[in-house]
């Protein structure tokens, strides 16, 4: 956005120097002649920004020369169609007839939209129009039975119209009657460039002389900024705070006089300022973004906006600054905050509901074991190990459900811990007459998703489990080691693993497995489970038979 200055004041001395030469070069000339095209659009482009009210130069051969903001309503639906197009053009002559320089015409044409004209004058001579529409009072209701009457009656697709309609600007009285005053300047301006002033314009001299002409309309802008809804702030190159309106004052608690001269790094938060150097790694000098960025108030507290960022440079193509428009979504980013909180203690809950079903179903299976005990025909041995053995894989599942809901993250598990308590509950569950020590050695804070660990937990639950059961048999003393490390390259044994990203090493002093025993053949369910879960995490297993038993299990994490 560029900010103009309006001044007329000394356009009498150079309409003197073109008296005698203007009755014939204005005899034909025409609007498009007359105006600098490029200036203007850039004009007109920064005050819809603003303003959001549509605006444009038109001839009087109904040619747009620059314009902003025109509505689909009118672009693909009146102007399509015979008839609302022929309202169009009556609205057009009906706004034209009669007005006087320095007058407008506010006309309800008969599509039904509000439209506002001022004339464009030379020399007395009518050459176009500034026009503004289409809009509709706020203050009006939006008759969309009209509307729908009007979409079946010309043939229009009737919901896309609706919602043409609806893209259409509700502007205030107020905003439309301080915009009046802009356009009645704005049409003065224009009328008093004659066509010798065009060609003086391509000079030094005239391109100073439409900055002082300009410079009248100052205030009146200034009025537009200053009642804008969102914040405005120019910051230069020096990313020193050079202007801001009054919401800016409202948003963050700071006069102008002590926001004016700052840095802008003094208001935005840590965080933000991270996110916000990382997206400006190649400079503010071509930027044109839009960021969320969380300021501190002067009271302290938080104010969260989405502010667009754009470069502003002189006309020599050097950097001036950034102009930047702030909207306060401080509400939102409290809304999405409490929804995520609630969404947490959601996930804690249904972590909570499936430890507890999992506990119900290892008490259902002790109870069904207790009703086996009685039966003589039974192998009891047996049958009550497999209730034991189902008990503890689903209390091993159980176990991760609890750290979830007891850690702060609800998505991933910190699994060093988890074999901890999982190891200790093991030792406590199988009393064995041998004397076995725990020897741990465990990444700290390893954190992995449920994915793998529900599947890894069930393997060290068979592999520990297994140890207690078999591998001590009339010794005194036992040891179990459990290591958990993340891998290194080419530790893969073999082509099929997809990579390393873990080790897994549960290894007992015990009796070993005997060599002539191979795992992948043996009737245990058990190592049966053990293998099909190394294949689900594609990983590779590797059995060692030295000085008792060694499983090493390699494996790549999601």
């Amino acid at each position: 956005m560029n900010i103009y200055e309006f001044n007329i004041n000394n356009q009498k001395n150079l309409d003197e120097k073109v008296k005698e030469s203007e009755p014939q070069e204005t005899a034909n000339v025409e609007l498009v002649e007359i105006i600098d095209i490029q200036t203007v659009q850039s004009l007109i482009n920064d005050f819809y920004e603003l303003t959001h009210i549509p605006i444009g130069l038109r001839d009087l051969k109904d040619n747009v020369l620059v314009g902003a903001g025109f509505q689909e309503i009118c672009s693909k639906f009146h102007r399509i169609h015979p008839e609302t197009c022929k309202h169009c053009m009556e609205s057009i002559i009906e706004q034209s007839r009669d007005i006087l320089p320095g007058e407008y015409k506010l006309y309800r044409c008969r599509n039904n939209m509000w439209d506002i004209l001022t004339p464009i004058m030379v020399n007395n001579r009518h050459i176009g129009n500034i026009i503004a529409g289409q809009f509709i009072f706020d203050d009006e209701p939006l008759d969309y039975e009209l509307f729908r009457s009007q979409a079946r009656k010309y043939g229009f697709n009737e919901d896309e119209y609706i919602k043409a309609l609806e893209k259409v600007p509700r502007l205030s009285r107020k905003t439309v009657n301080t915009a009046l005053s802009f356009f009645i300047t704005f049409a003065s301006i224009l009328s008093q460039l004659s066509y010798s002033n065009n060609r003086l314009a391509q000079s030094l001299a005239e391109r100073e002389a439409l900055l002082e002409a300009l410079s009248v309309s100052e205030e009146k802008y200034r009025n537009i900024v200053e009642t804008a809804n969102e914040g405005i702030s120019i910051i230069d190159s020096e990313e020193k705070i050079t202007f801001v309106n009054k919401k800016i004052e409202d948003m963050f608690g700071y006069s102008a006089e002590e926001l004016t001269g700052r840095s802008m790094w003094d208001l935005i938060s840590g965080e933000s300022k991270a996110i916000i150097k990382k997206k400006l790694e190649k400079g503010w000098e071509n930027v044109n973004e839009s960021f969320e960025i969380k300021f501190i108030r002067k009271d302290g507290y938080p104010v969260w906006t989405h502010t667009n960022s754009k470069s502003i440079l002189e006309k020599n193509g050097k950097f001036f600054g950034t102009l930047n428009l702030h909207t306060d979504i401080t509400k939102r980013k409290e809304a999405e905050e409490a929804l995520r909180n609630f969404e947490n203690a959601r996930k804690k809950e249904i972590h909570h509901r499936i430890k507890n079903n999992l506990q119900v179903i290892s008490s259902l299976l002790d109870l069904q074991a207790e009703i086996f005990k009685g039966r003589n025909n039974i192998r009891d041995s047996e049958v009550l190990n497999a209730f034991k053995v189902s008990m503890d894989r689903v209390l091993s599942i159980a176990l991760i459900h609890e750290e979830l809901y007891k850690g702060e993250n609800i998505d991933v598990l910190n699994f060093s811990q988890y074999i901890k308590e999982l190891a200790n509950n093991l030792l406590q569950t199988y009393r064995i007459e041998t004397d076995v020590s725990l020897s741990l050695d465990l990444e700290e804070n390893l954190f992995l998703d449920m994915d793998t660990a529900i599947p890894l937990g069930i393997i060290i639950n068979e592999l520990v489990s297994n140890s207690l059961k078999y591998a001590f048999p009339d010794m005194d003393k036992g040891e179990i080691r459990i290591k958990l490390q993340r891998g290194e390259e080419g530790e893969s044994k073999t082509k099929g693993c997809k990579g390393v990203d873990f080790v897994l090493i549960v290894s007992d002093n015990g009796v070993g497995i005997p060599e002539y025993l191979d795992i992948e053949v043996l009737d245990s369910l058990g190592l049966q489970l053990v293998t099909s879960l190394v294949d689900q995490l594609d990983g590779e297993l590797e059995l060692k038979r030295d000085n008792g038993t060694e499983f090493i299990i390699r494996f790549s994490s999601t």
